[in-house]
């Protein structure tokens, strides 16, 4: 490790191991107390001392999710615009996953049909186009219903939140390094946002297991063929931190995914290429000093062809 960039140490579930402590140790981030966030938690958030005992330094919690709790109870008109905001997000999915379900049907059975292999493969490559306009077209409806609202939850316009920004922003002063959890993911990455960690994070090194490495990703997928319920296709969420652009990160992929469907895994890999999609087990972790990869344990990513090869790093 050269030190001229923050380092990105990313984990899988820390269920049934708890692997943080090993990870930390060869990532050479140091014994200095650590920042965490548990936002993703929601009521259970703060909740760190079984973390505190496996890493054995000090831990701070950053209390996002209560701070916003506090702060949505005493400005009805900033809460009131946040939910308007959820509700028009949760809108746009739905629409989207309609859309999404169509396309998904038909790139799976255009990448198993017969015929003649030159129209085949125009049909093919065109069907995952299809696929990737409609992710990017998702994504910048997204981008639109959140610009409609910027005004209305900032702190230019807030000055409780302002003043919660700057607590937050003191606390993260006085670490180098921050530790966000695995949970809500959505709940996580609203809190991120509305005390504007996407900046005060930049320069700090970040710990993420599960959803908190997610975030830290360019674009997050939500992914989930195990549902009771029935499969479920990956769909895009929104954008992520964009710390880490050009990845996919897939954490507890052997319980979520169909990981041996190997038309299932290509078109996968297929509709999020150029980025590699790469999977986060239990026991697995990548380490990044800032946008390059130096180490990685266990991880796996998807290939074209429908199989997970070995992620080796740089």
């Amino acid at each position: 490790m050269t030190g001229n960039a923050p380092l990105r140490l990313l984990l899988g579930p820390q269920r049934p191991d708890v692997t943080i402590a090993q990870a930390l140790a060869r990532s050479g981030i140091g014994d200095a107390p650590i920042g965490v966030i548990s936002a993703a938690w929601q009521e259970a958030e703060g909740d760190i001392d079984d973390i505190r005992q496996a890493v054995a330094r000090p831990l701070t919690d950053l209390h996002l999710y209560h701070r916003a709790e506090t702060l949505f109870a005493a400005n009805p008109a900033l809460h009131e615009a946040y939910r308007q905001r959820q509700d028009r997000l949760k809108a746009q999915q739905r629409l989207y996953r309609l859309r999404l379900r169509q396309l998904m049907i038909a790139a799976r059975a255009t990448l198993t049909a017969d015929g003649e292999r030159a129209m085949l493969a125009a049909e093919r490559r065109h069907a995952i186009s299809q696929l990737r306009a409609l992710d990017q077209h998702h994504l910048r409806q997204v981008d639109k219903i959140n610009g409609r609202y910027d005004d209305r939850i900032s702190s230019e316009s807030n000055p409780q939140l302002a003043e919660q920004i700057a607590e937050v922003k003191e606390a993260i002063s006085l670490v180098d390094t921050v530790l966000i959890t695995g949970g809500n993911i959505v709940v996580l990455l609203n809190r991120l946002r509305l005390f504007g960690l996407d900046v005060l994070l930049r320069d700090k090194n970040i710990v993420g297991w599960s959803a908190g490495a997610m975030v830290l990703s360019e674009r997050i997928v939500l992914f989930h063929e195990r549902l009771p319920q029935g499969r479920r296709d990956a769909e895009v969420l929104g954008k992520g931190l964009g710390m880490l652009p050009g990845v996919v990160l897939l954490p507890d992929a052997k319980q979520r995914l169909r990981m041996k469907d190997e038309l299932r895994v290509g078109l996968f890999d297929r509709r999020f290429s150029p980025a590699i999609c790469m999977t986060l087990e239990n026991g697995s972790w990548l380490l990044y000093e800032g946008q390059t990869l130096i180490d990685s344990e266990s991880s796996k990513r998807m290939t074209r062809g429908g199989k997970f090869k070995r992620v080796r790093s740089a």
